[in-house]
């Protein structure tokens, strides 16, 4: 049963020039328990689209359906418990705790506002979360400023905080990102362990397919480009078997502890083409990819296409999918599910076996 449903969404920034779109008629669904992982590049739309998911922003066009209700028509009762079950987990740790207020004065407002526990067991509670979230359960610790933690203990305590009004929903906007690598893990083992323990939902937000390789097992991958989804499917296929070029070459370009693919790579990329090619801008009228897409051709210019099955449950907004090759079998060996454990570093998967 869908939890979440955002159907044809399209959003606008204001722009002195023509306007393009942050958003393009985007629609994706996310059913309880699930996790939902949306890849791409930097300003494809992803952060737009959790701002929307979340209720932080209202879209130009389109709905979002959360629990069989669409929620910007929600009467004012309705909406406060919306926004309660649904948590946004910001990307930057150092910016998203206000630096004025205690750990303590962070947590309280919420847990009495949408009464959580009784005001006289709060600090109980607060403490329960900080040792759900791995910090520190004292009450000391809930006297100490954000200037106080290390950039792991603030994202630890803005997942307690997210999780501290016992939500359905969270959108985790790039959580490990802005992360030392030494702790990258264990956020993301921590969020997987509250979604087994809480039931939580996730829309996990990222540009990392050896991240979202990690987090995503048996959810599924929504991949971006230009403020449009070109992909969308199981996990195990968009990794294993990408059917859209743009899909493609993101996992191509993961980094592989093997010079002769290195080395094949190299001689395949013609720098002063692909510096003429990505100049260019998009097309409005055809493929958004076209300009980039190494197999485009005079069609891909003059027709949108739109988003087909390709496989069970895996659809590609391509007009040619079968022209997408299989990925390098050093890189495979590095991003299919189960062929390898993964290692975080910098935002690169490395396979080493255990």
């Amino acid at each position: 049963m869908s939890l979440l449903q955002v159907r044809n969404l399209t959003q606008y920034y204001p722009n002195s020039t023509a306007p393009l779109p942050a958003l393009d008629d985007v629609s994706l669904e996310v059913a309880k328990d699930s996790v939902v992982a949306v890849v791409g590049e930097s300003g494809c739309g992803k952060t737009t689209l959790g701002r929307i998911a979340s209720g932080l922003l209202k879209p130009t066009e389109g709905e979002v359906i959360f629990d069989d209700q669409q929620v910007w028509k929600l009467p004012r009762s309705a909406w406060n418990g919306y926004r309660r079950r649904v948590q946004i987990i910001q990307q930057d740790p150092y910016a998203s705790l206000n630096p004025g207020l205690t750990l303590m004065e962070s947590l309280r407002p919420g847990l009495l506002r949408h009464k959580i526990v009784p005001r006289r067991q709060v600090t109980e509670e607060a403490l329960r979360l900080l040792a759900l979230v791995g910090l520190d359960d004292d009450e000391a610790f809930l006297r100490r400023f954000p200037h106080q933690l290390s950039g792991g203990q603030r994202q630890r305590f803005a997942i307690a905080r997210a999780v501290s009004l016992r939500p359905d929903l969270i959108v985790a906007d790039e959580p490990t990102s802005m992360l030392d690598v030494s702790v990258r893990v264990a956020i993301l083992d921590l969020l997987l362990a509250l979604q087994a323990e809480e039931g939580l939902a996730y829309v996990f937000i990222s540009h990392d397919f050896g991240v979202v390789r990690y987090f995503t097992r048996g959810g599924r991958i929504v991949v971006m480009f230009f403020g449009q989804v070109v992909e969308e499917g199981p996990a195990e296929q968009i990794i294993g078997r990408p059917r859209h070029p743009y899909s493609f070459q993101l996992l191509e370009a993961i980094p592989v502890p093997d010079p002769r693919t290195v080395r094949a790579r190299a001689r395949q990329i013609d720098e002063a083409d692909l510096e003429d090619r990505v100049d260019q801008p998009p097309s409005l009228t055809g493929c958004i990819f076209a300009n980039r897409c190494p197999f485009a051709d005079d069609a891909c210019r003059s027709t949108r296409p739109p988003l087909i099955e390709v496989a069970p449950g895996h659809r590609a907004a391509c007009l040619y999918p079968e022209r997408v090759p299989d990925l390098p079998d050093a890189v495979r060996t590095v991003v299919e599910p189960g062929a390898a454990d993964v290692e975080i570093d910098e935002g690169l998967a490395t396979a080493h076996n255990r």
